[in-house]
Order: C-alpha cells, then structure tokens, then sequence
C-alpha cells in the first residue's frame, strides 16, 4: 500500500509526476494520493489514474496527509499489508526501478526501512523536538513500514495521538527528526537502501 502526500498542482507539462507514479505504483497493490490544499481537473484526471484521490484543506503538512490517508484506510485493512509506504511530493526519479529497491530489501528482517540518513545535530533549531537534539533519522520523504510495525499498538497510538502540525517546524521537530528514533528506541529495526556512513559530517579539532 502506498500513501502519497503532496502539497502541488499536477499539469500535464509536469511530466515528472506521472513519470514516478508509473514506476512506483509497479510495485504497489494499493495507492491513496492525499493532495492539501486545491488541485485543478487536469491534476486530478492525471493522478487517478493511479490511485484514489483525495483533496483535503491546506493543514498539516505532509504529515496529516500521511494522518489523513492512513485514517481513511483503517488499521483493519492496513494490517492486511506486507508494507505500507509513506512518501511525499519532494522526492523525484526514480533514477532506476523502484524493485531494484524493493527487492534489495524484501531480504531483510526489518521492521521499517527507508531511502536517506539526515545525519544526528547536537541542538534543535526548531524548538520543538523532545529530545532537545535531532537525532539520526531516516528522511520522512521515503519511509516503508513492515507489517510488523503497521500493526503494533505503538504505531497506532504513533498515528492516533499526532498532534495538529501549525508550521514547517513542527513537522520536523514532531514528526520528521523522531520518527526513527521513537521506534527504535522501542527495539524496532530499521535500515536504508542507502547507507551514508562514510558522509558523515566530522568535527576536525
């Protein structure tokens, strides 16, 4: 199942937008597309095409998007899933298929995985995230989560006690830069396609 958050007006010369949804949706049985704010006929002709659409008010970010989407399908049917993908409109490509990736992972004992690090920084220019620090975490634009995790009670709670998000801020500080450390930090594994270690900003004393 995949759950697309966008905040953007498909036209048919965004030739990029249909371009990932084909590759995408090759590797998928389900798609919702949740779309805030206004989206025009053109857009919507273009994306249901691929999945079932659905045009809610401009409020949350991506993040009440993913909400909205994985409320509107229901933990009973989510936890029919062997996967449910988050993902949002920043990403594009993809580059190679998407199964490359898929398949690279579908090997591994996971319980959620994702494409990007964004690397651990000691302070939190935000002002809102509760650990007082972002810590290493899996980038929010790309997350697939495991039957395993989809149908834990801490994933629900996760999900069913988010908190509106008022600004770009807070859809980093309380969802972006926590997400990773939330679950793990409850003992569930985690990876990525990518592993960056070697990029890893370095203090030169």
């Amino acid at each position: 199942l995949g759950l697309v958050g966008s905040e953007m007006c498909i036209r048919d010369r965004d030739r990029f937008v249909p371009y990932f949804l084909d590759d995408l949706c090759k590797n998928l049985t389900k798609l919702i597309i949740i779309c805030n704010g206004k989206l025009n006929d053109e857009g919507k002709e273009i994306l249901s095409k691929y999945g079932e659409v659905i045009v809610r008010e401009n409020k949350g970010f991506d993040v009440w998007a993913y909400k909205t989407a994985l409320q509107h399908v229901g933990w009973e049917e989510l936890e029919t899933y062997e996967e449910v993908v988050m993902l949002n409109s920043t990403i594009m490509g993809p580059m190679y298929s998407l199964s490359e990736t898929f398949t690279k992972m579908n090997d591994k004992d996971l319980d959620f995985w994702g494409l990007t690090k964004y690397f651990k920084y000691d302070g939190d220019p935000f002002g809102c995230i509760e650990y007082g620090y972002i810590p290493d975490h899996i980038q929010s634009h790309f997350i697939v989560c495991r039957n395993s995790l989809v149908k834990s009670k801490d994933f629900h709670d996760y999900w069913d006690h988010m908190p509106m998000i008022h600004n770009y801020s807070e859809a980093i500080g309380k969802h972006e830069a926590i997400f990773t450390k939330h679950f793990a930090d409850m003992g569930y594994k985690l990876s990525l396609i990518h592993i960056s270690e070697p990029t890893r900003p370095r203090l030169i004393s």
